[in-house]
């Protein structure tokens, strides 16, 4: 299983759920007591899921099996490693899908369709405890802000557009409602068709939102791979194109967390370093390339990024610059 499908389905159960997902692969000796055609036949990976142990399940080769080998496969690997079994799957025709779930056979399609139902009570009981949310905005409620303040008023889509303009599940857009409510930054209004409301204008809303966002950077990486990168700019290379006061001496690019993921495994993983080189990569918790048309990164996310740095001098620029920009 190869990283770009993992952090799908990491994505996919925190979206779907709403609940805190760690995966992480079984070495080989906790696999001993299996039956060699299933050891060397599978990927096997610790799931937790929300304080729930599983097993995950990853085919290493193409045969088509049945819903039947399926489910005794999964009977065996339970009994013997004490935990249950979820089968990770691409996606699969309607006619298996259907008998999987006849056999009652945990399964997960990323991006389309998730059966626990040895789960479903609990997950339920979870889901209906009242839902507290953190002082810190969520990077999706975050990003969703951004694109109302900076690219177009989203008060009149409903949420299954909303989701498509940003890249997210229609389940991440409610989630977004429920934080946004609880925190009193808007209102939902509909009951088949729900629209966001604000009372406020965007400046104001800014005002109001800016103490409760976080940096968008999750990590910092660097490569010496001179070649112009198709990603936005950010950093001192983006801030030298807003305040042009000294020109940078490496170039930073900002990369939304599943991009870089996906060009680590396929060009970057033996040209990235944690401490130095050519050129500067922060991988984002959003994407930056949907708030910004120019190549940069857009600018109060910029300014996020160097909230808490210690240069007066560059944090009043960007304030002024956001202070006197059209809202």
């Amino acid at each position: 299983m190869n990283s770009n499908y993992k952090d799908r389905i990491i994505k996919y159960l925190e979206e779907t759920l709403g609940f805190s997902v760690q995966l992480k692969k079984l070495p080989d000796i906790q696999l001993k007591e299996l039956p060699i055609y299933l050891k060397y036949s599978n990927f096997y990976y610790d799931l937790m899921l929300d304080g729930h142990k599983l097993i995950l399940i990853y085919s290493k080769d193409n045969i088509p099996k049945t819903a039947l080998q399926l489910k005794n496969q999964s009977q065996i690997i339970a009994r013997v490693m004490g935990k249950k079994v979820i089968f990770g799957m691409d996606k699969q025709s309607p006619l298996l899908r259907k008998r999987l779930i006849q056999e009652k056979v945990n399964f997960i399609i990323p991006c389309y369709r998730l059966y626990l139902p040895g789960l479903l009570t609990d997950i339920k009981e979870k889901m209906a405890q009242p839902q507290i949310f953190p002082k810190l905005l969520s990077p999706s409620a975050q990003f969703f802000l951004l694109y109302h303040l900076l690219v177009e008023y989203l008060e009149s889509y409903a949420f299954k557009e909303i989701a498509q303009k940003l890249g997210y599940t229609p389940k991440t857009v409610t989630k977004i409602a429920s934080e946004l409510k609880e925190k009193d930054i808007c209102k939902v209004v509909g009951t088949k068709e729900k629209r966001f409301v604000f009372d406020v204008n965007r400046k104001q809303l800014w005002k109001i939102v800016e103490p409760q966002m976080q940096s968008p950077i999750y990590k910092i990486f660097y490569s010496n791979q001179k070649k112009e990168m198709r990603y936005c700019k950010s950093g001192n290379s983006a801030l030298y194109h807003y305040y042009p006061l000294r020109r940078p001496e490496k170039t930073t690019y900002a990369i939304y967390r599943p991009e870089f993921e996906e060009i680590k495994e396929k060009n970057y993983r033996n040209y990235l370093d944690e401490v130095e080189g050519e050129i500067q990569i922060e991988v984002w918790k959003y994407n930056p390339a949907l708030l910004n048309n120019n190549r940069y990164v857009d600018l109060l996310s910029l300014y996020l990024c160097y909230r808490e740095n210690s240069d007066e001098r560059i944090k009043a620029e960007l304030r002024e610059m956001i202070q006197k920009r059209t809202w």
